[in-house]
């Protein structure tokens, strides 16, 4: 049994070995990439049970991704096999000053849009109690934009909680189409998970007061908590009532790509905010009281 089930589309990722471009690198590194799976990895690696959903074709590359996913203890049972089609690629090219982080998708058809509402054991979500879906996944086609409609659906038919992290991504929709599209899935959801340049981007909240987007948001959706991520300020959650704040880590970034995609520290338990497992959480609220970190 899992707590958490995260959806959405893992790509193999081919970056250059040494600092090198695209175009001059004689080896490209092997790797897999994508946000819904990071964060099934972060839930497991906590000690929480997670297990995560997607579509992929079964051959050497669909079943590489799968067991890089399945070694950091994620549950993979419920992966949808094809016979047929392709599995998405992307490409990656650290940037190095002066250079930016350049990506490249080689996505469009691939598999997992073509996941079906009566491909997916539904019994599997019923069994948790968070499902965790982002804004990549309804940005891929039409037809797995209303996937994520009946997945929030069911879930929430059977008293579960759902969390969604906008996490916009330029280069599969405009911020119009985006805010459009999410507005009306966002509104569904328990725990809204949103960048403070999402906030600004997608929905128009651009406030530099990061408690004041949170009120925003949570004014606009009315979800039941609203975390906001703040780069290298860390995270604060907003549930109407009081704020809480979580530092960010110190760490080295080995690849700046899977932005926004590890706010586990958020996600599980009942569905409060602070920190967890080693968080460094704390309130600072309109009323006192204790961290509700799980």
């Amino acid at each position: 049994m899992v707590e958490v089930v995260t959806l959405g589309e893992t790509m193999l990722r081919l970056s250059p070995v040494a600092v090198s471009t695209l175009e001059e690198t004689q080896q490209l590194q092997v790797n897999v990439g994508g946000a819904e799976a990071n964060g099934a990895v972060g839930i497991a690696r906590m000690g929480m049970p997670a297990g995560w959903i997607t579509k992929l074709v079964d051959n050497s590359i669909g079943r590489l991704i799968a067991r890089r996913i399945q070694w950091h203890g994620v549950d993979t049972s419920r992966i949808v096999w094809s016979e047929s089609g392709r599995n998405g690629i992307y490409y990656l090219e650290p940037g190095h000053e002066p250079r930016t982080t350049n990506i490249i998708y080689d996505r469009t058809d691939s598999a997992f849009t073509t996941l079906h509402f009566e491909e997916i054991d539904w019994a599997y979500f019923n069994q948790a109690r968070l499902v965790h879906l982002t804004g990549i996944t309804p940005a891929l086609s039409g037809e797995i934009s209303r996937l994520t409609h009946q997945i929030i659906d069911h879930v929430k038919k059977h008293e579960k909680l759902i969390s969604f992290d906008v996490n916009y991504r330029s280069k599969l929709w405009a911020p119009a189409k985006a805010k459009k599209i999410l507005t009306q899935i966002v509104e569904k959801v328990d725990i809204l998970i949103c960048s403070l340049n999402d906030a600004a981007t997608v929905f128009g909240k651009s406030s530099k007061d990061a408690e004041e987007v949170a009120q925003g948001l949570l004014d606009q959706f009315r979800n039941r908590l609203v975390v906001l991520t703040l780069a290298d300020k860390g995270a604060l959650a907003f549930d109407g009532r009081n704020f809480w704040y979580q530092d960010a880590y110190q760490a080295i970034i080995a690849g700046a790509a899977e932005r926004g995609t590890g706010n586990g520290g958020y996600r599980g338990g009942n569905g409060s905010a602070g920190g967890n497992g080693n968080g460094n959480g704390r309130q600072n609220g309109r009323q006192d009281g204790r961290d509700n970190g799980a």
